[in-house]
């Protein structure tokens, strides 16, 4: 029961980044850039908190995480979308600290 759980969130987060990346196709002004940079913030913060050192995660959910994490900032950077992988990483790595400082002592 607790997979379909898992299951079921990571589609449902999966389900609500579409919309952000789409629009990341098309960013062309600077209010839209700097729209998309709060949205690659907000999304890297939701990513790090998903790691919370209180929450019992798995091995394989934490690295799936961030397998997941490094494939987006790695989708954007090919795109040409550099600033708004920047964003993205560093939030998500700001966060991590806060939450789960000793994962995040590892990935430095």
């Amino acid at each position: 029961m607790k997979s379909y759980k898992n299951i079921f969130n990571t589609a449902a987060c999966i389900a609500a980044i579409i919309p952000f990346f789409i629009a990341l196709i098309g960013c062309s002004d600077s209010k839209q850039m700097k729209e998309n940079l709060e949205g690659a913030r907000r999304m890297g913060q939701e990513r790090a908190i998903e790691l919370k050192a209180d929450t019992s995660l798995d091995t394989l959910r934490i690295e799936s995480i961030l397998i997941d994490v490094r494939e987006r900032e790695q989708r954007l950077r090919t795109k040409g979308h550099n600033r708004i992988a920047d964003a993205y990483i560093e939030s998500f790595l700001l966060t991590l600290d806060s939450v789960n400082p000793a994962l995040a002592a590892e990935l430095r």
